[in-house]
């Protein structure tokens, strides 16, 4: 008789784990890149205030913690935390975050009466983007089933 058993198996290939790897370094860096950067009106990322997210009336501000570009930082470290686990969630999630982050800031500069979008905003889209498909590449459980004799 023939039973069969399903045995529960992680399907892990090195070139899957090197582009996440890889894919989620590039958005990592270019979000953290993004914060040193240009955003709009020759500022930038850690010199634009916080208001921007709500405000089309911003100015500069006193720190990198009260800027748009703080958080684009700690966003791109949580996107390689996110490396440690192994279904990407975190790295989705942060990748999430920058797209929303960004694209708030853009409405809020075309709202503005000098609304000049810089390489910045762009590097940080690009970088959040990233970030969401590197963490769409996780391992996926497989079941194997194997015939006992």
């Amino acid at each position: 008789m023939t039973t069969h058993t399903p045995v529960h198996a992680r399907q892990v290939r090195p070139i899957g784990v090197a582009s996440r790897m890889l894919v989620t370094a590039l958005g990592a860096a270019g979000l953290i890149v993004a914060a040193f950067l240009k955003w709009t009106r020759d500022m930038k990322g850690i010199d634009t205030s916080w208001r921007a997210v709500y405000q089309d009336t911003f100015g500069g501000a006193p720190d990198a913690v009260h800027s748009v570009g703080g958080p684009a930082i700690v966003l791109g470290l949580l996107a390689v935390l996110g490396l440690a686990e192994r279904s990407g969630w975190l790295t989705r999630l942060a990748g999430a975050l920058g797209v929303i982050g960004t694209v708030l800031v853009v409405v809020q500069i075309e709202r503005a009466t000098d609304h000049s979008i810089q390489w910045g905003i762009w590097s940080a889209l690009a970088g959040s983007i990233l970030c969401i498909g590197a963490g769409l590449t996780s391992t996926r459980a497989t079941v194997t089933t194997v015939d006992e004799a």
